[in-house]
Order: C-alpha cells, then sequence, then structure tokens
C-alpha cells in the first residue's frame, strides 16, 4: 500500500472542516496570551507526593513515543486479517512497525513504522509519523486490546457495521485527538497559504486530506498543566525559598497557579469538561486558531468563551460543511449515550444544577484507583449519601431491593447506557428511574437493564407500587407491544447502541443474580452472535460465556465458544460449528421468547442500524 494511495483514503475529519467554508482568512493569534509551560519535572521538586500520584495515572500515559517500555501490543511478527487485508506487527531491536502483506503472499507491500501511541488503560494505539519527512501524524489501522490481550482492527473497536472500508478509521492526529490527549497542544498547521492560494485559483482543495502541520506540545500526555495551568511563572517565582516560605507563612494563595478543587462549583467542572465534554468553536475564526494555535482555555477561564458543547442540535460553524449528525450520540431525552460527554450528563443532573456536585465531589486525580479515579469508598454508596444522609440511614427501605448490588445508588440513578473504548459505561446523568419517560425517549431504562427478562409495561407498575403512585402510560417502539421482554426487545430491534448495551446487560445480570431464568438466555444471546456490527457480536459472546460459566455449561461448547471470533466480519464457518454444538447440547434456537417474534425484531434493528459516528 503506497503511502500516497494509503493518505489519500483518509476520513473527513471534524475540525478540518472549517477550511473548507471558503473563508481563507489569516490565521488568528497565538493562543493563551504567550503563556508559558514549564513541564510536569518542574512540579516534581515542591510537589513529590502530588507528583508521584499523578505519576500513576492513566492520564500521563495518554500519549507517548513509542518505546520497548510503553509499547504494549504484542510485536511479535503473527499476522492479522481482518477487512481483507493482512497486517504484521514487527519488532526490529527497539522499533516497531505494521507490515502490511500482498492477498495469500509474504511479500510485505508497505512497512510503516511506530512513533507515537494514544492510550494504556483499555487499549493502544498506534501512530505513524509521515515517512515523507512532514510532520502530520497518522493513526494506523490496528489497536491492542488490554484486557482480552489481542488485536482488534479500528473497525471493530468503533461502533460501525461489518462493511466499512479497511481505512475508514485512519485518522489524523494532529487536527484531533492532539487537543486531549496533551498538554498545550498546537497544531501549527504549515501549507495554509498554499492552500489558500489554490482555493482561489479554482482547485479542488480538502485541506482534510491536504493540511500539513509542524505540531508542538508542551508535554505529550495529560500532566500537571492541563488541570492547574501554565506554570512557568509559578515555578520562577517559587525558585526562591524565601518566597515559597512566606507563602507557607502567610498562607497566601498564590494567583500564579490554579488549584481546582478552590475554583467554584461551575469553573472547576469546566477543568474537567475541556475534555470530558465533546465541544466545537464557537465560530469560523476560533476555529482556524485552533488549528494554528490549540486550544483558547485554560484551567480558571471561561470555557464557553472559545468553545460550545456538543448537544444532539450542534452543527459545525461552517457553511455549507455542516459536519457529522450529532442526534445519534445522545438518547431521546438529550441523555450522552457515548463515552467523552460526561461533563454535558453532569449538566442534566439535578445534583449538580441545584446542589453543589462537581467532578471532584467523587473524582479525584491524586487519590484512588487509576482506573477511575475514584477512592474505594466512592466506588460506593457513599458517593450519594455524603449529601442524601436521610437516605443513607436506610438505603434498603429507599430502594425496595436487598442489600447488595441490587440496592446501590448508581445501579438505578446512573445506569450503563453509555457506549466508549469498547465498553458499556454508567450514564454522568444522575437521574430518578422512570420507565415510562425512558420508553418515550426509546431508551434503556436502569430497572430492564437488570430485569431484562422483563417488559416496560412491568416495570412502569412495579416503580408505580413500590414508589406509591399511580402507573403512567407505557410506549413501545413502533410496531411492538409494551409487555415483551425489554432485554430482547433492545437485543434485536434496537439500534446499534441500544443492542450493544443489552448484550452487556444480560451477561452482567448473570454474574449479578439478577436474572431468574438466566439458561434462557443462551438461545437470543446466540442469535445475536448473527449480528452485523461487531461490538455487538463481542458483547454477545462475552454474556454467553458469563452464562456458560455461571451455569457450569459443557466444556466443548466452551471451548466453541471461545474459537468464534466475534470481530471478524464473515466468520460463518466458526458460527455454524457454534451452533451445531449449542444444538447438540441445548436443542433448537428457534424458540419464541415470552411471544416474542424474533424475525419481527430483526427486521426493525436492521431498520433502525446507521453507524453511530463517535468522533474518536
Amino acid at each position: 500500500m503506497p503511502f500516497r494511495a494509503f493518505r489519500s483514503s483518509l476520513p473527513r475529519l471534524v475540525v478540518s472542516a472549517a477550511l473548507c467554508a471558503g473563508a481563507w482568512a489569516a490565521p488568528g493569534s497565538s493562543a493563551a496570551e504567550e503563556a508559558e509551560w514549564a513541564g510536569s519535572e518542574s512540579c516534581h521538586t515542591c510537589h513529590r507526593g502530588r507528583f508521584a500520584s499523578w505519576h500513576r495515572t492513566f492520564h500521563r500515559t495518554m500519549t507517548q513515543e513509542a518505546s520497548p517500555e510503553t509499547v504494549q501490543g504484542r510485536f511479535d511478527g503473527r499476522p492479522v486479517t481482518a477487512w481483507g487485508m493482512t497486517v504484521r506487527p514487527v519488532r526490529r531491536g527497539d522499533r516497531f512497525a505494521f507490515e502490511y502483506l500482498a492477498p495469500d503472499s509474504d511479500e510485505v507491500l508497505a512497512r510503516y513504522e511506530v512513533d507515537r501511541l494514544v492510550g494504556s488503560h483499555r487499549y493502544q494505539q498506534y501512530l505513524m509519523a509521515d515517512p515523507e519527512g512532514g510532520g502530520n501524524f497518522y493513526r494506523l489501522h490496528l489497536l491492542w486490546h488490554n484486557e482480552e490481550q489481542r488485536w482488534v482492527h479500528t473497525n471493530a473497536a468503533f461502533l460501525g457495521p461489518d462493511d466499512q472500508r479497511f481505512d475508514d478509521h485512519v485518522t489524523v492526529w494532529n487536527n484531533n485527538c492532539i487537543f486531549c490527549h496533551n498538554t498545550g497542544p498546537e497544531p501549527r498547521m504549515t501549507n495554509y497559504a498554499e492552500l489558500r492560494r489554490r482555493a482561489a485559483a479554482g482547485e479542488n482543495v480538502d485541506p482534510r486530506r491536504d493540511a500539513e502541520y509542524a505540531s508542538t506540545v508542551s508535554e505529550l500526555g495529560i500532566a500537571c498543566e492541563s488541570c492547574h495551568g501554565p506554570a512557568a511563572d509559578h515555578v520562577a517565582r517559587h525558585s526562591n525559598w524565601l518566597t515559597r516560605l512566606w507563602y507557607t507563612v502567610t498562607g497566601r494563595d498564590d494567583e500564579t497557579i490554579v488549584d481546582p478543587s478552590e475554583l467554584d462549583r461551575d469553573a472547576s467542572t469546566q477543568v474537567c469538561g475541556q475534555c470530558h465534554g465533546q465541544r466545537l468553536p464557537r465560530d469560523v475564526e476560533t476555529m482556524r486558531r485552533f488549528l494554528s494555535d490549540g486550544p483558547l482555555y485554560r484551567a480558571g477561564d471561561d470555557l464557553f468563551e472559545s468553545v460550545e458543547l456538543v448537544w444532539p442540535e450542534s452543527r459545525l460553524p461552517v457553511a455549507p460543511h455542516a459536519g457529522p449528525d450529532f442526534t445519534l450520540r445522545f438518547w431521546n431525552d438529550r441523555t450522552p449515550r457515548l463515552t467523552a460527554y460526561e461533563y454535558q450528563g453532569l449538566l442534566l443532573s439535578e445534583c449538580h444544577v441545584e446542589g453543589t456536585l462537581t467532578c471532584g465531589s467523587c473524582h479525584s486525580m491524586h487519590d484512588g484507583d487509576p482506573a477511575g479515579m475514584l477512592t474505594a469508598e466512592m466506588k460506593g454508596d457513599a458517593a450519594c449519601t455524603g449529601c442524601h444522609v436521610d437516605i443513607g440511614e436506610d438505603v434498603t427501605a429507599h430502594s425496595h431491593h436487598p442489600e447488595g448490588a441490587a440496592s446501590q445508588c448508581t445501579g438505578c440513578h446512573m445506569p450503563e447506557v453509555v457506549y466508549g473504548v469498547m465498553e458499556i459505561h454508567r450514564s454522568h446523568r444522575i437521574e430518578v428511574p422512570d420507565p415510562a419517560a425512558d420508553a418515550a425517549a426509546e431508551r434503556p431504562n436502569a430497572c430492564t437493564l437488570c430485569h431484562a427478562d422483563r417488559s416496560l409495561a412491568w416495570a412502569e407498575a412495579e416503580t408505580a407500587r413500590l414508589w406509591n403512585r399511580e402507573p403512567a402510560h407505557v410506549a413501545a417502539l413502533p410496531g411492538l407491544e409494551s409487555d415483551l421482554p425489554e432485554g430482547i426487545v433492545r437485543l434485536f430491534a434496537g439500534d446499534p447502541v441500544e443492542r450493544a448495551v443489552a448484550a452487556t446487560a444480560v451477561g452482567r445480570s448473570i454474574e449479578r443474580g439478577h436474572l431468574e431464568q438466566p439458561e434462557r438466555w443462551r438461545a437470543p444471546l446466540l442469535q445475536a452472535l448473527e449480528d452485523d456490527y461487531p461490538a455487538v457480536r463481542r458483547f454477545a459472546r462475552r454474556s454467553l460465556a458469563q452464562l456458560a460459566a455461571a451455569a457450569g455449561d459443557p466444556l466443548d461448547w466452551r471451548e466453541a465458544l471461545a474459537a468464534f471470533d466475534p470481530l471478524h466480519p464473515g466468520a460463518d464457518e466458526a458460527l455454524a460449528d457454534l451452533m451445531e454444538h449449542y444444538s447438540a447440547h441445548f436443542g433448537s434456537t428457534s424458540e419464541a421468547w415470552h411471544g416474542a417474534d424474533l424475525a419481527v425484531l430483526r427486521r426493525l434493528g436492521r431498520q433502525r442500524s446507521e453507524a453511530i459516528n463517535i468522533g474518536e
């Protein structure tokens, strides 16, 4: 695969679309008024404990240079075939590369060196520097998934169907990933004037393909100054020990640095929201400045002076290139259903709007488990009962559920309805369970995520009974009845996010002991392996494996299940073998589920299938 052909296949990129608007003005002035960055090492001298606690986080390793110490993937020369192409991850000394092979041959068509890495927690992605000497970095096709210890094509990591092209998720790091995965990013587009001249001359210029960069960052990864602001003035001031002593003795605040914990409610949440809330520049001029000098926001500023948060109705501030449709990134009631929208979820929560809840109320960059930045206490009910003291006195009386996982606050008030980084996560919109309202918004609800074998009508009736109110009307998906098992409806008639959420919820409910007849889920989960979205198949297979382990299923069935790879399109032989093993042990897979006609549900699901643009 020649590099020029590879580069020409790059997909359209959101931020770069500003340059297609026809408004070719000069780039803006430098961002953040020439504020100077000092680097995290300068913090280590005085703040050793805080430096150490930050150093162990996944924020620090969000972007790294490739080296034997930082690369997590297994570059052992074993070929990986996916989407019609075979790639061989190889290592030579301290260098790592992907070799692209000719069909049915060991002939190497192209060899791309890995120069940088993105991510280190759930999975790690690999960047190639422009082999022709430019400053662009390109995300390559394979990522390494840490939990499963395997290579995954990026087509399968995001929420798209089988019929994607091999290059669909190759992207330019400089105009997208650079912003939130680094400290002090400056994309520095270098051929702006040239593209402007070509466009004025009538050439067909596509900056999403043709733009070139000489990007810089203050520091790879998310470092101290991302949250505390540029620290050069602070370091200079405190280089004198007498100055340090004066601040210690007087207790005076130092205005040269920002402490997010001392900011007011809105300003402190914006520190996290600058990355954990997908956003757009407010106008074309700001967007051009972003592509030149990077984000204008610094910790302690007003985030909304330069950006607007993405909501379902959002559009890029350019015309005629309106960019992606953001509607599918949200449930119909505006609740986010993708990761990187946690800030939007918080802003929809009464605990924040009418109370004092901030990101820092639960999370801490310097405490707790790096996976989530939560202490053991905050992983339990204390995150809620610290404010809701009366409920904390008897949580089971409030929840009407037995003590344990079924009665945990987050299970009902932060349901697991969010897709991202190959997993289903909790919503950050803190809300009261309302099955009828959720049904009207065509979104999963907390009750039937646990009780997946129950219907929406049952959930509404039980909620009304337990909390002593009148039941509301429950709307079903178009063409269906409201008394069908919600887990089955979402698993087959839902859109891709709904199907992924349902496939995951069944397995988690089995592990938590919430389902009355878990063995009845074998057939539906097996049929879900025919879904045309790799993510849905993966979750369905995982839930089948959880059921097999819980039920002590026969070994040969479990081995056949492990041999089926849900992330590869067209694994028909493996699926047929799996079906045979199922029939041998459990009988037919065609059984209707409490009156649910799976053929009808599948037709509805296919009608609602649409690739969800995650924006990563």
